[in-house]
Order: structure tokens, then sequence, then C-alpha cells
């Protein structure tokens, strides 16, 4: 299950072919001026899951109380300290911390390519996060310019050798029997790298437009106006097409903002201690960021319940449509909001531990856990 997320009607004819068609929210508007953005998340996934048309997924109230009551608390604990430490542990040198924000954002921006992970496993022998942040580190060692005017001059082949994604296939003859003349195919690979190349570009593009430097140099701007991360995701959405992450269903608009609720948050985990215009105080109002993996991992643990159709396409390893997709996304935020409640009211047994239990920190626990070796399957 995957989407990318919209590209605005502006769109530039120069871009790649795959980045601009893989934009599935294409005139999907915005929530009002002044919306919180982290609210109209939960808000809009609710209604839609809520809506009578809806019957793609189902969501459990009892299978959250269930699971809830048979938390583990110390391996949740354990999984969100990893994740929340990560971007303490990159094996670089920054010569700012500027440089360090940039590559913790463009990493973040570039989190897609779920749909080829079992063609990124065959060809590289690894799935679509790990070739992300390959690729990322790649430009950083390799001293890439990735401010604004750097990210508009990578070309294919720079994503190809970086982030290790073959565009051709194997050469074949052009003549059945002669090796004279051989010609390549596209790699099945090839239209991720274009859609890497494609979110750099329209990013980079943008901000020198904005007139700002990098896509750190936005956040830190934005920060500095208001500390809040409704504040940074609103901007982010608003400025950047490639992380507004919503769909329209049944007329109804379906906002998820997956990447710009990461950006927020990572950054706020690596530089809130040190710099109080990363320390949101509304980090807590956060959804979900929710993926491929965190789906499967709430339907393993019975919150949320695909239609009988999706079922058996998730099982088969079907690709999903655009509305199954998103229906399965939206079920798993508000799906994941009982479980919020449940685990923070009276009614509950569960002990408070260190981390707080709220949609963050429960979707990188589910996102972690579906790195386990017994539960990669699911997926």
């Amino acid at each position: 299950m995957s989407i990318i997320s919209e590209i605005s009607g502006d769109g530039d004819s120069q871009l790649p072919l795959a980045w601009t068609t893989a934009c599935t929210g294409n005139g999907v508007s915005l929530p009002p001026a002044k919306s919180n953005y982290l609210y109209s998340v939960r808000e809009s996934t609710a209604k839609f899951i809520g809506s009578a048309r809806q019957t793609a997924v189902a969501i459990s109230p009892d299978g959250a109380k269930n699971y809830m009551d048979h938390f583990d608390m110390k391996k949740f604990e354990k999984y969100v300290k990893h994740i929340n430490s990560w971007t303490h542990q990159f094996p670089l040198v920054f010569d700012s911390m500027a440089l360090e924000l940039n590559l913790i954002a463009l990493l973040d921006l570039l989190q897609l390519g779920s749909g080829f992970r079992k063609e990124l496993h065959a060809a590289a022998g690894r799935g679509a996060s790990d070739t992300i942040r390959f690729g990322c580190i790649s430009l950083h060692i390799s001293q890439t310019a990735l401010d604004a005017k750097g990210l508009q001059a990578l070309t294919l082949g720079d994503v190809s050798q970086h982030f290790g994604i073959p565009l051709f296939g194997e050469e074949r003859p052009m003549v059945e029997g002669s090796s004279a003349v051989m010609v390549s195919q596209a790699s099945l690979l090839r239209p991720l790298a274009e859609i890497i190349l494609g979110c750099l570009h329209d990013t980079g593009k943008r901000l020198e437009q904005g007139g700002f430097a990098s896509l750190a140099d936005f956040i830190i701007k934005m920060c500095s106006e208001l500390p809040t991360a409704a504040h940074l995701v609103e901007k982010l959405v608003s400025a950047f097409p490639s992380l507004r992450d919503a769909a329209e269903i049944d007329g109804q608009q379906v906002y998820l903002f997956k990447k710009a609720q990461l950006i927020a948050y990572d950054v706020c985990q690596r530089f809130g201690k040190s710099d109080p215009k990363f320390a949101f105080p509304d980090i807590g109002d956060m959804t979900l960021f929710v993926d491929n993996v965190v789906p499967a991992m709430m339907q393993h643990h019975g919150l949320i319940v695909p239609s009988d159709a999706i079922a058996a396409k998730i099982k088969a390893g079907q690709e999903l449509t655009l509305a199954e997709t998103t229906a399965m996304r939206a079920a798993s935020i508000a799906a994941a909001q009982l479980v919020v409640d449940y685990a923070n009211s009276a009614e509950s047994a569960l002990k408070p531990g260190d981390i707080a239990i709220n949609q963050a920190t429960l979707g990188n626990y589910w996102w972690h856990e579906g790195k386990d070796p017994e539960l990669r399957v699911l997926q």
C-alpha cells in the first residue's frame, strides 16, 4: 500500500513523468486557512471512516480495549526510544546544525517507494526505507550540494548512483541471434528513481522561488515564526506538493500528511532539547505517520478489519487502489485514536511509563514492530 503526495496544478512539464503521474492527490484542496493541520488529519480521517458509504475498512473499539489490556509496555518503550534516537546516530560529520537538519528533512521528504520494495530487495538487497537512507548518506558523504540550487542540479544518473537504483535491465540483442547491437529496456525501478528526482527538483525549485537557501533554511524560519508542530506542518504542506499527502474519496477530503508530520517530529526529537524553537509543545497532537507497515500491524492486532476483497488482495500481494489504500491508512489513524483514548482513560489499568502513549509514539512502535523478522511477512 503506497501513496505519493499530490502535485499542485502548476506542475513543471520538465519534471520526470513518473513523478507527476504518481502524485495521485492532485486537485485535493487543503484545509481552510488558519486550520490546525494536525486536527484536520484526525477529523477528516474519522469523518471518512465513520461515513455510511465507507465499507472498505472497519475499526474495532473492542479490539482497541483488548489490545491495550494486554499491552507490552516494556517493549513499547524500548522500540520507541530506539526510533526517537535515530537522528542522534548518524555515522556522519556535519559542519553545522543547519546541514544536519537539512539532511534529516530531506530523508523524511523522500520516505516513499514502499510499492517497489520487492524489486529493491531483488536488485540491491535493501527495502525502500533503507534505500532512501543509503542514498541520502551517500549524497552527504560525496559533498553533493543539497541546497535549493543543488537539488535542482541533480540528474537521474546521480539518483541511480547514490541510491543504488538501476535504470536499465539486462541487455538483449536487437536482432535475435546477433550480438552486434545490444539494447536495454528500462529497469522496473527506473520509475522510483524518477519519482525521487522529481521530488528533489520540485522542492529545490520552490525553495528558490520562495527565497529560501535550503529546506533547513525554510524550517528554521518557519519555526522562528511560531515554534509548534502544527505551524511547521501547515507551512510544509502549503509550500511543497510532495508533502501534500491527501486524497478525495467519494467526495470527501482525507488528509494524512505523513511526511510533513514526520519532518516535524524528527526535528523536535533531534534539536528540541538544545533549541527552544524546535521544542514543539504540541508534539503529542500528531497522528500516525501511516505508511504500508503500520496498517499491516494494526490489522494483525485486530484494530482494523479490512473488507474481504481488500484482505484477499493483501494476502495475494496485489496492489491496492488509491481508495483502498486511503481507507486502510485513514482507518489506522481513527483506530489509533481509540487506543490512545482508552490507554489514557480511568478505565484502563495500564500504568503510565516514561513515554507518553499517543498516536506518534504508537505509530513508531508499530513501525518498528513491523520490522521484526516474524512479522515482516505481514506487509
